[in-house]
């Protein structure tokens, strides 16, 4: 039941375009805090364990984030961080045998596509870039592996977002002429 009411508040989310009765401008539809707290609920659940997590579930949490990021805080980026340094692990994640072999590097990068859209998540940088030079090391483990890094279209999404904090990581002094940095342009 929850799933079709969150089904059905996302579709008033995006249907923003309701004409008021006389018809002159945009009338704003809010959704009731409960209403938001019960849907979201089942989906922060299965947040806490990251072999719970799907590419399905993660791409409506990408929709969800979309429309109200405003109702999430950083410590969602702290467990979406903790969930992607475990993908660093790769014998433990394939020995889980959770995902299907070769989707584990989609579920990390599908993980890593959630920080564009967090709030208040500029201080993520530098463990973000960090995460992607280890994931992309342990890449070839994972079996088939992607000859592209899935991983850079979320980071670089992510560090457009957040430029002037990107801008200062990068141009630090001890990291300007290091190639582990400088290699992922």
């Amino acid at each position: 039941a929850s799933s079709s009411t969150l089904h059905d508040a996302l579709l008033l989310g995006v249907s923003g375009d309701c004409r008021g009765a006389e018809g002159s401008g945009t009338k704003s539809h809010r959704l009731p805090k409960e209403l938001i707290q019960t849907c979201i609920r089942p989906i922060l659940l299965h947040l806490r364990d990251h072999t719970k997590l799907t590419l399905c579930l993660l791409r409506g949490l990408s929709r969800l984030l979309a429309l109200l990021s405003s109702w999430f805080n950083k410590t969602l980026g702290e467990k979406l961080l903790e969930h992607l340094h475990k993908f660093t692990e790769p014998d433990n994640i394939i020995a889980a045998q959770i995902w299907t072999p070769g989707d584990e590097p989609k579920v990390a990068a599908a993980i890593f596509d959630l920080f564009s859209l967090l709030p208040q998540a500029a201080q993520f940088v530098e463990a973000l870039v960090k995460t992607t030079i280890r994931l992309e090391a342990v890449l070839p483990r994972y079996r088939p592996c992607e000859l592209i890094s899935p991983f850079r279209e979320p980071l670089s999404k992510y560090l457009n977002r957040h430029c002037a904090s990107a801008s200062g990581f990068f141009l630090e002094e001890h990291r300007l002429g290091n190639p582990m940095y400088s290699d992922l342009f």
